[in-house]
């Protein structure tokens, strides 16, 4: 029957609202997906993905590398097949006016999610502002309950990204940290993850999403105003205020991706080794190593995409 597509020949990506995945999201909202064997999951946080990842409902996913790292330590051994941005201030720490300055921090209600980026970004706010972790009340919740959680009044202080770090802002929190200050070789980069046996099992498909990821690159700049429209509703903010969510991220292109994956030598197992003894010491990872096999450059095209 021509036309139809079995579930097993297609790849499923999850992904959830952030800019960095404005490509992946602009790509599905052009109709470039219809005639690919490519199947998108809406999601509200990364948890989300991980879980379809867990339970083999998607192939592969938009992460933190600090969450693929994380899943490996789980028996989840997903592969790096591309970068998509690199957080160079788009993940913040904020605070109420009202204990917005460093004699108010102790006892605070610190909210962040757990076992991710929140973890990392909680404890080097928690370092710079020479606070131990026993001097706040640490509050965990997902991403997508940071904006209830700060409406309600649940929190002080909350260790967030884009959108909501600018909806948040726009209605009076404070920024007091954010990702340009970490150490240098702490970086807070979102990938492209996939199972292994997607690799070959998705071969055409994954080559073609990552293509169709740096086209969406292209049009998110050549065509703001109709990238705006799109992207607009899925972020949930208005189109004039929508690049705001974009300042401090580094989306990343084919020879970014080429720098991180191929090099030589790729950048990508540096700052995943920073990024496990960082892990490691906070409790996060059983032991500060990096895995056999993070990275495969099967998806990547070999030469820059037309």
């Amino acid at each position: 029957m021509t036309g139809c597509r079995g579930e097993q020949d297609t790849l499923t990506v999850a992904w959830h609202p952030w800019p960095g995945y404005a490509p992946l999201q602009l790509a599905h909202s052009l109709g470039w997906w219809a005639d690919q064997p490519l199947r998108r999951l809406a999601t509200g946080s990364a948890s989300e993905n991980l879980a379809l990842l867990r339970d083999g409902r998607a192939q592969a996913a938009a992460l933190t590398l600090d969450e693929v790292l994380g899943a490996h330590a789980t028996g989840l051994a997903l592969r790096v097949v591309g970068v998509l941005d690199v957080s160079e201030g788009a993940d913040v720490v904020l605070s109420r006016p009202e204990r917005s300055t460093p004699g108010q921090w102790r006892g605070v209600r610190l909210g962040h999610e757990a076992g991710a980026v929140g973890e990392l970004m909680a404890s080097a706010w928690l370092a710079a502002v020479g606070l131990r972790h026993d001097e706040v009340r640490m509050i965990y919740a997902t991403v997508d309950q940071h904006e209830a959680i700060w409406m309600r009044g649940d929190v002080d202080v909350l260790v967030t990204f884009e959108p909501v770090a600018t909806r948040l802002q726009q209605r009076g929190a404070v920024r007091i940290f954010d990702s340009r200050m970490l150490a240098r070789d702490t970086a807070i980069v979102d990938v492209l993850a996939a199972h292994p046996r997607a690799l070959r099992a998705h071969a055409a498909a994954g080559r073609t999403l990552l293509r169709q990821c740096f086209a969406a690159q292209r049009h998110l700049h050549a065509l703001p105003v109709d990238s705006a429209y799109r992207l607009a509703p899925w972020l949930d903010l208005p189109r004039e205020t929508l690049w705001t969510a974009f300042r401090g991220l580094r989306l990343a292109d084919w020879a970014d991706n080429r720098d991180w994956l191929v090099g030589p030598p790729p950048r990508l197992p540096d700052v995943a080794s920073a990024l496990t003894r960082v892990m490691h010491a906070n409790g996060l990872l059983p032991a500060a190593e990096v895995p056999q096999g993070l990275m495969a450059t099967d998806w990547l095209p070999l030469e820059v995409p037309a």
